[in-house]
């Protein structure tokens, strides 16, 4: 699937100029995916058994509401600016469990796929930065995102908590990218990143941590000039 995202870019040369390097957005290479995650498929998960692994947020905070069953329910949450985080997703729908596993065809390593349903006029979460490699692809509605280098926590041990609070000291300049249905975006793991939606939306976020040999194989194969 990435390699089709990237086209005709390669993923051997997406691993040597951006991968773990800067962000990087393309228009419309992602259709495909749209029908991975819409609608439809969200009303199918929020009534399938087992039930997925769902948060329900508002400007980055978890909110103390009933689960919503239906799409219905879910427009009327939006209306009061609540959106959800649907965690795991791979694990619940055979679709997004595709996706990821095309991913790791082309980069080597453990997958991670959330689904986002974010309100017209709010964001989902404030600026954070996550460990692993992200590729976000827009499938309904429009976001803007936001993204810097992370200068003041990227060596971070991994057995530490990360503090998002120390991104008020963070001076790297900031890029931006708006996604529309079809777009995508990669950040690479620990860039922080936010994200604000023009309207209601929905968005897949694939997460991956590649494997260490794989890694250090694209370093052996792409030396640094």
């Amino acid at each position: 699937m990435l390699a089709e995202w990237l086209s005709p870019m390669t993923v051997s040369l997406f691993s040597r100029d951006y991968l773990r390097k800067q962000p990087f957005a393309r228009p419309s290479s992602a259709h495909t995916a749209i029908p991975a995650f819409g609608w439809g498929t969200l009303a199918r998960l929020l009534t399938d058994d087992p039930a997925a692994d769902l948060l329900v947020i508002a400007r980055g905070k978890l909110v103390d509401v009933p689960r919503p069953k239906t799409l219905e329910e879910v427009r009327a949450l939006l209306l009061e600016g609540v959106g959800l985080v649907i965690r795991r997703a791979e694990q619940v729908d055979a679709a997004l469990a595709r996706l990821a596993a095309s991913f790791t065809q082309d980069i080597p390593g453990e997958v991670y796929v959330q689904l986002f349903v974010t309100p017209a006029e709010t964001h989902g979460f404030g600026w954070h930065y996550d460990d692993e490699d992200v590729f976000i692809v827009q499938t309904e509605g429009s976001k803007n995102y936001f993204f810097r280098d992370n200068t003041v926590e990227r060596h971070r041990p991994l057995d530490a908590a990360p503090d998002f609070t120390r991104f008020r000291h963070e001076a790297s300049a900031i890029g931006t990218a708006r996604l529309i249905a079809g777009d995508w975006l990669y950040i690479p793991a620990r860039w922080w990143h936010m994200a604000k939606c023009v309207e209601d939306s929905l968005s897949i976020s694939v997460g991956i941590s590649p494997e260490p040999s794989w890694l250090a194989s694209q370093t052996t194969m792409h030396p640094v000039s």
